[in-house]
């Protein structure tokens, strides 16, 4: 995530990161090499989420377990979760969808726009209406 950070800064998002380990471990890896295992310095907030409440009020939290799915959450300016993301343990995110995902939240917001399947912010959007779906798919079917 470090490493896309400064295109979501550069799109007005603060990325915060959060796991259920402490404090401690999240000192431990900040100050452990990538090459080594750690993720070295990243330059947005982590924060301990050692109680486990935010992760179950995100619905991500096994509880037996004690752990959190990897998930990823774009809230809006308004504090309402517009996409969500929730992997299981193996599986990795993609922030390039991520960033995606958030242009097309940004681009609707200017324009209410919707995106099309595999929108991208070099391509048409279309209004949602019958006419405006009609419109676009007789431009770009």
């Amino acid at each position: 995530m470090d490493k896309a950070n400064e295109k979501f800064q550069e799109l007005g998002c603060q990325v915060i990161g959060i796991s259920v380990d402490s404090q401690f471990s999240h000192y431990a890896w900040r100050n452990t090499p990538r090459d080594q295992g750690g993720i070295g310095p990243i330059s947005y907030p982590l924060a301990s989420d050692l109680s486990k409440k935010i992760s179950l009020s995100y619905g991500v939290l096994l509880e037996d377990a004690g752990i959190a799915l990897r998930g990823l959450f774009l809230i809006d300016k308004n504090g309402v979760i517009r996409h969500q993301l929730v992997n299981d343990l193996p599986l990795g995110r993609n922030f390039d969808e991520a960033l995606r995902i958030l242009q097309a939240l940004q681009h609707h917001e200017e324009t209410e726009k919707v995106m099309p399947a595999n929108w991208t912010p070099d391509k048409d959007a279309m209004d949602p209406t019958p006419d405006g779906v009609k419109a676009y798919l007789s431009k770009n079917a």
